[in-house]
């Protein structure tokens, strides 16, 4: 309630219907685009890495170096993995699209395993719109 500015209440609403939806299409393996409107919690850098997630083309990865590049903080690799690791609208803030700078998977709090299934999910679809 402190973070909403308000009080929490109980039952569906709209937002509630459109990231169902979102999400339904989502696992269905047909889109990675969300449209819900989010409201990010967190200091000024946290949602700046969170912003920079958003942009990261569903089937696509960037590493935490570039990240930190983008935020012209190159710096500042472990303060993006934090910032990542402290995202908690997991799928919809793609944090599962952040690597190592190697290409190898790490640091996913839902498992490594479920990284790596996200991300295929994500390249499947992307190959099927593009071909």
């Amino acid at each position: 309630q402190a973070h909403a500015g308000g009080r929490v209440g109980f039952g569906r609403t709209e937002v509630t219907d459109q990231i169902q939806e979102e999400l339904d299409r989502f696992f269905a393996g047909s889109s990675g685009t969300f449209e819900t409107r989010l409201a990010l919690h967190g200091s000024a850098f946290t949602r700046d890495v969170w912003r920079e997630l958003l942009k990261i083309p569903a089937g696509e990865t960037r590493s935490y170096s570039e990240l930190a590049g983008t935020l012209g903080r190159p710096e500042a690799v472990r303060a993006v993995a934090r910032a990542n690791g402290a995202n908690q609208l997991a799928v919809v803030v793609p944090c599962h699209r952040v690597v190592g700078a190697d290409g190898s998977l790490t640091g996913y709090g839902g498992g490594l395993w479920r990284k790596q299934r996200l991300i295929e999910l994500e390249q499947g679809y992307r190959a099927r719109a593009t071909g």
